[in-house]
């Protein structure tokens, strides 16, 4: 048996414990015998495809929603060594994905290194919503024309399609985490 079928029963008995539904309520829920739900979480058997939508329909949640943790993970650690370097933006400016190997990932990070850049830069990913966390150093955003100082310890939301360009205050390098959320 695959590791994905494994932890497939035991999700779906977190899921059952985390609502608290007992096995046989499960069983009332769904019309599938209570013998036939406790071989799937000791992962005696694997559940077809229609047992899977009528446990998922009981639990109110789409089968999806009950596979994705168990084909990508509750959490997903992500090593300085996956992480992309998306491109240098410009002189002084390095731009790193951070999430760029997690499957399925609803939100995307960044990270943006701004090393003496003197030219304001734009914030990616127009289209989402966007947090803009300043890590270290001091940014200037300007966002519809209002100024916006981040220090060390700041952030900023940008709904999506808010333009707002970045620049650096001083000669000392900058970080910025940026986040964006990648489905609706």
């Amino acid at each position: 048996m695959k590791d994905s079928q494994r932890d497939l029963g035991r999700q779906i008995r977190m899921f059952r414990k985390e609502k608290g539904i007992s096995l046989t309520t499960l069983s009332r829920l769904t019309g599938i015998a209570a013998s036939n739900l406790s071989s799937i979480e000791l992962n005696k058997t694997s559940p077809t495809l229609s047992t899977l939508v009528k446990i998922a329909d009981a639990f109110n949640m789409k089968v999806g929603e009950l596979l994705n943790d168990v084909l990508y993970g509750r959490a997903v650690f992500c090593p300085s060594i996956k992480c992309v370097k998306e491109s240098d933006g410009g002189p002084g400016l390095f731009m790193n994905s951070l999430t760029s190997y997690v499957q399925k990932a609803a939100l995307q990070a960044r990270e943006i290194k701004i090393e003496g850049a003197s030219e304001a830069f734009g914030i990616p990913d127009e289209a989402m919503d966007r947090f803009l966390y300043c890590v270290s150093g001091t940014l200037k955003i300007m966002v519809e024309g209002r100024t916006h100082n981040l220090m060390t310890g700041d952030g900023l939301y940008l709904r999506a399609w808010v333009r707002g360009e970045c620049l650096p205050v001083c000669d000392h390098a900058c970080v910025v985490l940026v986040a964006t959320h990648m489905r609706p």
